[in-house]
């Protein structure tokens, strides 16, 4: 039996193993992602859930850095300190440095006053060439900015507030931006707060406001209070920027309960598939959600209800889950097993979460006690994404493809995790397209099981699964969506596996499949494969908390196999010492794949046309099988490499 991995399990595997996506700071990207969406997500995912204004509050201490380091607070200066804390500077100007873009100045509200950056990528950047250069092996950097001394004693029920935008690489994605706090005035900082709230390695956080309350923080000494704000570059950070402005301490609201996520999690495991089919559905689902007490009283007999309604909007399942007293500052889980019908019938599923109190009626902000959680229990597809699913006023999401990382134009693999509960057989792989696809580039699929995949070394040529290789027609990248059988049907015995779409560009012709981060996922959910990684040579990389696009499916009729039968094909010379012409009878795209006698593929080219040729020159002498094909038929050959 394949092992099932759990969501700790999980983490501790790919820990080290996040990937960077866009550029420029990233060295394996050429370009930033495209986006399709940019609805803001209610789904209550990783996102900080403390940014809601409240009712009016006591503003106990404001910086907006009119006056530099040297405050603009009545309080006094701030101090930089740590190995690199002269990093810390105040600008009006934004990053800069070799891989820093500089459209990604903070936008806070007093910016026009300026603001304070510690800028990573600066430090590592050789301005005396032009255009400037990076500074080869880059250092990382660790320093802090710290605030003056402060007496709350007289309002210890406080939060901290402060616009930001920064950017982080080249970590292995663990945290390396933090809020500490001293109640000794700084001779001790006990407290560290991480300030990323789940913005991966590489991607832009755009301009944010962060806020987490003091409460229990100063608790200890409310009087001599610090703060300071940390890069610590021990996880490996070089680059790029942090970015800090208009920093305050409110009085809390007396009373503030947050949801701050939810999840559906159909197996456990952290995993929440978009699509399930119906044969692998179990008797429960997994439900639960996190639950922030904000304010400054207690919140007692707080209950969490979970509604399971069809898409009728009829109740199928439901679960009371209670959570008693939350002291203030604190926060508390909530999780339970929720029944499913049985059968659970196909169809769309919405996951309705809500919460009492007995001080719900007098809560600050009432729009933060729900959340919802959608998925499909469908007749063949199985996929973590839930494109298609999930409604599209709140579904986000990127694309990825054979242009987005240098020197990786073939061969890229997109992976995808799947759970099998009840033995079945797979026909082939859906994929969803990305806005940018060409017609005439393609891609084939594997499967795999995630002892190879997760092992150390991974292992991606021991495969369960392939099928022939794909050309991405008009129509299909019309309808964003491709399809395509395996060889032969894939029985699968209960266990893990992983589904991979093998794309390649084709005479400058890329391929894309979208990226959905509408929710969170464990980081093994969607892993990613790049041939080409010099210097790291890393090749296999956990993956950002997101989901391909990418689907295997039960139906029988996913894709019909091209039959052996292409008319007109001639290839010569042959024995050839490397070039090869290749004729076809009709001018059309077809795919030429290369194979040696172990049948492993040494060439792939993609044609639109009746003369091509590719070259064979760097290979090993001896007989190569050379396959071409349309789409609908195929014609193969043996050609002696001399």
């Amino acid at each position: 039996m394949k092992g099932i991995y759990t969501f700790g399990l999980a983490l501790t595997v790919a820990a080290g193993s996040t990937y960077a996506q866009n550029g420029p700071g990233n060295p394996h990207a050429t370009a930033k992602l495209q986006t399709y969406t940019a609805e803001p997500t209610l789904m209550g995912t990783a996102q900080h859930p403390l940014n809601a204004s409240g009712v009016e509050r006591e503003v106990l201490f404001t910086e907006n850095f009119a006056n530099g380091l040297a405050g603009n607070n009545g309080f006094g200066g701030w101090t930089a300190s740590g190995p690199n804390g002269d990093v810390w500077r105040y600008t009006h100007t934004g990053p800069n440095g070799a891989y820093n873009n500089l459209n990604e100045k903070i936008t806070s509200p007093t910016v026009a006053n300026g603001f304070v950056i510690f800028n990573s990528d600066s430090v590592n950047t050789n301005f005396a060439n032009n255009p400037p250069t990076n500074i080869e092996p880059r250092a990382s950097l660790t320093g802090s900015l710290e605030s003056p001394v402060l007496d709350l004693s007289a309002t210890p029920a406080v939060e901290i507030r402060f616009s930001q935008r920064f950017r982080f690489c080249c970590s292995d994605n663990t945290p390396g931006h933090f809020l500490d706090v001293s109640t000794d005035g700084g001779a001790t900082w006990p407290t560290r707060i991480n300030v990323e709230g789940g913005v991966q390695d590489n991607d832009d956080s755009g301009n944010e406001v962060f806020a987490v309350s003091l409460l229990g923080a100063i608790s200890a000494n409310p009087a001599n209070v610090r703060f300071r704000l940390t890069q610590d570059g021990a996880n490996g950070i070089s680059a790029y920027h942090w970015q800090v402005d208009d920093i305050s301490i409110n009085t809390l609201p007396p009373n503030e309960i947050i949801m701050e996520n939810a999840f559906t999690s159909q197996f456990g495991g952290g995993y929440e598939f978009g699509y399930v089919p119906q044969s692998q559905m179990l008797s429960t689902i997994d439900v639960g959600a996190n639950i922030i007490n904000y304010g400054g009283n207690p919140q007692t007999n707080v209950v969490v209800n979970v509604s399971l309604k069809n898409a009728s909007n009829v109740e199928v399942g439901s679960s009371v889950i209670t959570l008693g007293t939350i002291a203030a500052g604190d926060t508390m889980p909530a999780e339970a097993q929720l029944t499913l019908p049985d059968p659970t019938n196909v169809g769309i599923y919405t996951a309705f979460f809500t919460m009492v109190s007995d001080s719900i009626a007098e809560d600050n902000n009432t729009a933060n006690n729900a959340l919802q959680r959608v998925f499909s229990v469908s007749d063949a597809l199985y996929s973590i994404d839930g494109i298609g699913v999930y409604p599209t006023a709140i579904a986000t999401g990127t694309q990825v493809g054979t242009n987005s990382f240098t020197d990786n134009t073939q061969d890229v693999r997109l992976l995808n995790y799947f759970e099998v509960h009840t033995p079945a057989t797979f026909y082939g792989v859906e994929v969803a397209l990305g806005s940018t696809t060409a017609a005439g580039s393609f891609f084939s699929v594997s499967v795999y099981d995630t002892t190879d995949v997760l092992g150390t070394p991974a292992n991606l040529s021991n495969s369960f699964a392939e099928s022939e290789f794909h050309v991405i027609t008009t129509a299909e990248k019309l309808a964003r969506k491709a399809r395509v059988a395996f060889l032969d049907p894939l029985p699968l015995a209960e266990g893990a596996y992983f589904v991979s779409a093998n794309m390649y560009q084709a005479d400058g012709h890329n391929m894309f499949i979208v990226d959905d981060t509408t929710v969170p996922q464990p980081s093994i959910a969607s892993m990613l494969y790049i041939p080409n990684d010099e210097p790291a040579n890393q090749n296999l990389y956990g993956g950002n908390g997101t989901a391909w696009g990418v689907r295997i499916s039960t139906d029988a009729s996913i894709g019909v196999k091209e039959v052996k039968g292409l008319p007109g094909v001639s290839m010569y010379p042959n024995p050839t010492t490397g070039v090869l012409h290749i004729t076809t009878k009709k001018a059309e795209t077809t795919t030429v794949v290369v194979r040696n006698v172990l049948g492993a593929v040494v060439k792939t080219a993609t044609f639109n046309g009746t003369e091509n040729t590719i070259d064979l020159s760097g290979n090993a002498a001896g007989v190569y099988t050379v396959r071409i094909g349309n789409g609908s038929n195929f014609a193969v050959q043996l050609v002696t490499l001399k």
